[in-house]
C-alpha cells in the first residue's frame, strides 16, 4: 500500500505506516499536523496549560457551549471563510459549491457533534516526529508554502524538520504560493511530483 493523506490525514498515515511497515510501500504527506489538535499541555508555557484545560473539558463539553460552538461553526457562510481568508486555499478558484457541499454534508450526520468536539477536545496524540522515527518506508511531503495552520518552517512540528527524524528516505517539495489543502487547490503541480515518485517506488 501508499498512504497518503492531507493534515491530520497525514498524520493518521503516519500512525498506520508505523504499526504496519510490512504492508506499506511509501508514504505521502500533503501538509502533515503536528497533532489531533492544536496543542499538547507538555507544548506550552506551564500557566497556559489551565487554560487549555478549561476550553477542552468546559468550553467545549458537549453538554455545555461545546453545541453552540458546533452549530455556529458549521454553517456555510463560516465554513467559506474558513477556506477562502485563512490561508487554507491560497488560490480560492477550487473553493465551490461542490467542495462545500462535500465538507457540510457530513456535520449533518448523527453523532457528528460529539465527534467533532472530541476531536477539538481531546488528546492530540502522537507527534509525528515519534512516527517518523519508526517508519523505514519513502516519504514525500509535499507541501504548500503559504500554509499558516502548518507552515512548513516554523510552528512546534515545522515540515522542514521532519527529515532530521526520518530511518528512510523522506523527500520534501515545498509548492509555491499554496495553502494548507494543496492536493485540491493546485492537483497538477501534485500530479508532476507525486506520480513519478510512486513510480520509482520498489516492489
Amino acid at each position: 500500500w501508499v498512504l497518503a493523506g492531507n493534515s491530520i490525514g497525514g498524520l493518521c498515515s503516519l500512525g498506520v505506516a508505523a504499526r504496519m511497515q510490512d504492508m506499506i510501500r511509501g508514504v505521502t504527506l500533503f501538509n502533515c499536523a503536528g497533532g489531533m489538535t492544536s496543542f499538547r499541555y507538555d507544548e506550552l508555557p506551564f500557566l497556559l496549560r489551565p487554560i487549555l484545560y478549561f476550553v477542552q473539558k468546559v468550553i467545549l463539553a458537549p453538554d455545555g457551549y461545546g453545541g453552540k460552538f458546533f452549530s455556529d461553526f458549521k454553517t456555510r457562510e463560516n465554513v467559506e471563510a474558513i477556506l477562502k481568508k485563512q490561508g487554507v486555499y491560497g488560490d480560492v478558484t477550487n473553493v465551490d459549491e461542490e467542495l462545500l457541499e462535500i465538507l457540510l454534508g457530513p456535520s449533518e450526520d448523527d453523532g457528528a457533534k460529539e465527534v467533532f468536539l472530541k476531536v477539538f477536545g481531546g488528546p492530540a496524540g502522537p507527534t509525528p516526529e515519534s512516527l517518523l522515527r519508526q517508519i523505514e518506508s519513502p516519504i514525500l511531503a509535499l507541501w504548500g508554502s503559504d500554509d499558516p495552520w502548518t507552515p512548513v518552517d516554523t510552528g512546534l512540528h515545522p515540515g522542514r524538520d521532519f527529515v532530521k527524524y526520518t530511518k528512510g528516505k523522506f523527500d520534501l517539495r515545498i509548492l509555491d504560493g499554496a495553502g494548507h489543502c494543496p492536493h485540491d487547490e493546485c492537483p497538477e503541480k501534485i500530479h508532476q511530483e507525486m506520480i513519478p515518485w510512486l513510480k520509482s517506488l520498489p516492489l
